[in-house]
């Protein structure tokens, strides 16, 4: 079945409509069995198990990730982080900088500086 198009993009178009960690093969074979097959005149003997809907989603392009719960973001605003940056992180980068290779674009064409380096500098 899943090799005819329309059950193909019947699928997509369900999938689709999902929020991001609302797809799972649970609920796809229960889509499946109870709305998307149905609608496209497919009567089974059956249902279609959660091991062929997860079979069904990699074929449809589909990769099992997990969420994981406990992220934080936005911590890059606080103010001892903010504190760090301007007054650690960002001068000891400066400092490391006349060190470092650059590249300048000269017309077209990307140049290649070396950093003049004391004896004994890295």
């Amino acid at each position: 079945m899943l090799n005819d198009e329309q059950v193909q993009k019947a699928c997509n178009a369900h999938l689709s409509k999902l929020a991001m960690g609302e797809v799972t093969p649970k609920q796809f074979s229960h889509a499946l069995n109870e709305h998307i097959l149905p609608s496209l005149g497919y009567n089974l003997q059956g249902v279609l198990s959660e091991r062929t809907a997860r079979q069904w989603l990699v074929k449809l392009g589909w990769r099992h990730t997990r969420l994981k719960k406990g992220v934080y973001m936005d911590g890059h605003e606080q103010p001892d982080v903010q504190k760090y940056r301007t007054e650690v992180f960002l001068p000891l980068m400066m400092s490391y900088e006349r060190r470092m290779s650059h590249w300048v674009l000269k017309g077209s064409e990307l140049v290649h500086i070396n950093p003049i380096l004391q004896p004994g500098e890295k």
